[in-house]
């Protein structure tokens, strides 16, 4: 009998044993185990996402009671806010190091980690605001100042949301039953911040000792109202049957203690800030009385989670059983089947399946998958053959690729390159330069460029010959190096002139860093012990984007004008720009 003849009935005989019997049934479990398993994945991050959240918002009470304090500000209070500070930047950490390490959910396009990021840099630029006001004395702290301090703050937790909303429709779509729940976590989550944000609204007047402004009452009746309706909406949720009693406990704390004892305190300051704006407590008594009173919001929204995952898992462990009995059942078929399958088992489905893996591994360009040796002079030989073929060709033409890839990259590199300091060159420092630039525009922070110019040059070539002149070139660029820090550039600009951009740097930051590279420089041999008395000096211009903006154009020549300031008055010396080149 030919082989595919072979192959047609015993195939046919598989086919309806097993497919008929097990097939339907171990697909759908399978996929029942997979989802609930990765439901479970999700949930666990969206607790850290959460958590996140929660740390953020947790970080505004020691906030908020620190801009009410005199300087120095209390070591306990001031441990506070360091300790806060931690905990949420540990929360942001734990949650980054989840989302990376697991595969992403579909998030309609949605960068996670890109999010978190955006989320951490808006806090480091929140905390920044606050440090500002905080280093101020107690007197000279503005309301609007405080406002824009806690506000600051407020803004970094709608940053997080892309990141728990795709979590949570990722574990409602792997396991839909869990609706409910991770709905109901994130609507007590949700409760949890609009409760905070409310005492937020609070800071600024009871820190100044003043009633609310109309912005602020209406921020408050704003802020009052959204909780209404999260409450109602939690309640509504809450009213399943099915809830465990930890859910329902948790609920009743929260009506207790955040709807009783909080609201009693919430309108007694209310009252005051409708008055005469006498509170009879500070900012930070304020926090210490009504933060504690959120809590059970968390209990509740940890709750629901538990809750969850329980279902999630209950899902999980169901499959799992059904599962096993289905592979055990199309065991036993496959026992009786196996005499009939022996023959298509060796002589086609082996080679066949290591065939397969090789054509596979040869789609990714994987050439170490092996292939199998033909047992008889068959298609199946007339495959294997061809698929060796396959492997060989595609293994000259990755030699091919490689070779070009290595020789594209090289030239790119020379081409990147001053080929006698090993600095990066003019065209390449400008694609750099303004790649950092849009970055500092975006985030508003402050770079310097400097322009350095060898002193006497010429002269130095003309007397000790073009060796030397090298020689002194290479000199600075080895000090120009030594003296980056990491994300700095710096680029030999031409002839004797280098230039440097200093990210997070400021005018006088820069002028100091250009002080400490003029005198490391002078202090350089160039000749080394063939002449020691050979020395190098520099003069440079400095020009920060404080002054002159963003736009390379403009900080590269104002700091140009600064060096030859500094050439003409005297040289050796470092000189700021202080105003933009019209």
């Amino acid at each position: 009998m030919q082989l595919h003849r072979m192959l047609h009935l015993l195939g046919a005989l598989v086919l309806v044993a097993t497919m008929a019997l097990v097939g339907r049934l171990a697909t759908t479990e399978w996929q029942s185990v997979h989802k609930a398993s990765q439901s479970l994945r999700w949930l666990e991050q969206l607790q850290l996402g959460l958590v996140a959240v929660e740390m953020v918002s947790r970080e505004r009470g020691p906030t908020n009671g620190a801009l009410g304090d005199a300087l120095p500000m209390a070591q306990p209070r001031a441990q506070a806010l360091h300790e806060a500070r931690a905990r949420t930047d540990q929360a942001f950490e734990a949650l980054r190091q989840a989302v990376a390490a697991a595969p992403r959910p579909r998030a309609d396009g949605i960068d996670l980690v890109q999010s978190l990021q955006t989320a951490h840099s808006a806090l480091a630029q929140a905390r920044a605001g606050v440090d500002l006001v905080l280093a101020l004395p107690q007197p000279q702290r503005s309301a609007e100042a405080i406002r824009d301090a806690v506000y600051g703050m407020v803004a970094v937790v709608p940053l997080l949301s892309p990141v728990s909303n795709a979590l949570a429709s990722a574990a409602q779509h792997a396991y839909p039953a869990l609706g409910d729940d991770v709905q109901g976590a994130r609507l007590a989550a949700g409760l949890r911040e609009y409760a905070g944000l409310l005492g937020s609204h609070f800071t600024a007047a009871v820190v100044k000792g003043q009633p609310f402004s109309p912005a602020e009452r209406r921020a408050i009746d704003e802020t009052r109202g959204r909780i209404a309706q999260l409450r109602a909406l939690v309640e509504l949720r809450l009213q399943l049957p099915d809830k465990a009693p930890e859910v329902a406990q948790a609920w009743d704390a929260v009506e207790a203690r955040y709807f009783g004892v909080a609201q009693e305190l919430l309108g007694q300051v209310l009252a005051q800030g409708d008055g005469d704006g006498r509170y009879g407590l500070s900012a930070a008594e304020f926090a210490a009385r009504y933060v504690p009173e959120m809590n059970p919001l968390l209990a509740l929204r940890d709750a629901l989670l538990v809750q969850a995952r329980a279902r999630a898992s209950q899902e999980y462990q169901r499959a799992l059983r059904v599962l096993v009995w289905a592979l055990v059942g199309s065991g036993v078929l496959l026992l009786v089947l196996g005499g009939a399958l022996y023959v298509i088992q060796h002589r086609v489905l082996q080679p066949l399946a290591k065939t397969t893996r090789a054509l596979k591994a040869l789609a990714n360009d994987d050439l170490q998958a092996p292939l199998p040796d033909p047992v008889a002079d068959d298609e199946m030989a007339a495959v294997i053959g061809a698929v060796r073929s396959l492997q060989s060709q595609t293994r000259r033409r990755q030699d091919l690729e490689r070779e070009r890839d290595r020789l594209i990259e090289k030239l790119k590199e020379q081409s990147e390159t001053d080929y006698l300091t090993g600095l990066p060159n003019r065209r390449a420092f400008i694609t750099k330069a303004r790649s950092v630039l849009a970055q500092a525009m975006r985030y508003r922070f402050d770079v310097a460029v400097l322009v350095l110019d060898i002193d006497w040059f010429k002269q130095l070539n003309d007397s000790l010959g073009h060796a030397a002149g090298d020689r002194a070139l290479q000199v600075v660029a080895d000090v120009v190096r030594a003296e980056l820090r990491e994300g700095d550039l710096a680029a030999r600009f031409g002839g004797e002139e280098f230039v440097l951009l200093l990210s997070h740097c400021d005018s006088a930051q820069g002028l100091k860093f250009a002080e400490r590279l003029r005198a490391r420089v002078a202090d350089a041999q160039v000749l080394g012990a063939a002449d020691p008395g050979v020395r190098v000096t520099v003069s440079l211009g400095i020009a920060d984007s404080a002054r002159l903006g963003w736009g390379i154009d403009a900080l590269l020549s104002a700091a140009d004008v600064a060096m030859y300031q500094a050439k003409n008055a005297g040289r050796n010396r470092a000189v700021a720009a202080t105003t933009p080149i019209t």
